[in-house]
């Protein structure tokens, strides 16, 4: 009996640790909402939509995920659906960091590439930012993948639920993350990306900084979380618009 009762005390715990949640005004409702973090790539209060490549604009940000183990790996160490981040530039290319270094590439092919794709985007983007993304991206195409980064990102991806704790204020679990962060993962020393840290370090560039705080901090979860009525992990200096699907997974197909 006593086993059973900590078995259920562990798995409760295992739950509410890395559930950051907030009590905020909803930005489309402007009712007070108690909102929990989610995990899912689906919108937060409106309905999945499917989109093609003409719907996007340059500077559209898009998360994705694929069926390889290293993609399922990141979704379970960082809870959440997506394990990938890249940056639509227009004309049908996208910027990214994946293993074999930073690379532009068709945008359809990104798509052949993945299983599951949703679009955000951060709206008063114009040319001139859309420039600075393209320019930064060619700057640094075929850069190295920032290994040694990933490395250490990925027992912070664990370690970093002990900031996120459920009814936390947000000021409190910001300040927490801040302080792991910069004890555990300190400023980053190198000239390589992983993906998330091409997409932050790409938007500082061209002057509209996504978050307060180092690039090899943020996880692609991270930046799904960054989208309007959704909690930040890190308190978030922009939000982003949800505009859809490019791809959609069905585990039946």
């Amino acid at each position: 009996m006593k086993l059973h009762y900590l078995i259920t005390v562990c798995l409760s715990l295992m739950l509410l640790i890395g559930c950051s949640t907030q009590l905020k005004t909803n930005e489309d409702t402007q009712n007070l909402e108690f909102t929990v973090q989610k995990s899912s790539t689906a919108p937060m209060n409106q309905s999945s939509k499917v989109i093609t490549i003409s719907d996007l604009l340059p500077g559209d940000i898009i998360l994705s995920s694929t069926t390889g183990i290293t993609s399922w790996s990141i979704r379970l160490a960082s809870l959440s659906n997506v394990s990938h981040v890249s940056i639509y530039l227009g004309d049908k290319e996208v910027a990214e960091s994946i293993g074999s270094g930073t690379r532009i590439i068709p945008i359809q092919q990104a798509i052949d590439e993945s299983n599951n794709m949703v679009v955000l985007r951060l709206f008063g983007l114009n040319s001139d930012h859309a420039k600075k993304l393209r320019e930064f991206s060619e700057r640094n195409n075929n850069s190295d993948y920032n290994y040694k980064g990933i490395i250490m990102l990925t027992p912070w991806m664990v370690t970093k639920r002990i900031c996120e704790i459920p009814l936390a204020p947000e000021t409190i679990r910001n300040t927490c993350l801040k302080t792991l962060a910069k004890v555990q993962l300190g400023k980053s020393q190198t000239n390589g990306f992983f993906c998330s840290q091409f997409v932050l370090d790409a938007y500082n560039y061209a002057g509209i900084p996504l978050f307060d705080g180092d690039s090899s901090w943020i996880t692609p979860a991270d930046i799904l979380h960054m989208r309007t009525n959704d909690v930040p992990t890190f308190k978030a200096t922009q939000r982003l618009k949800y505009i859809g699907y490019l791809k959609f997974w069905r585990p039946a197909n």
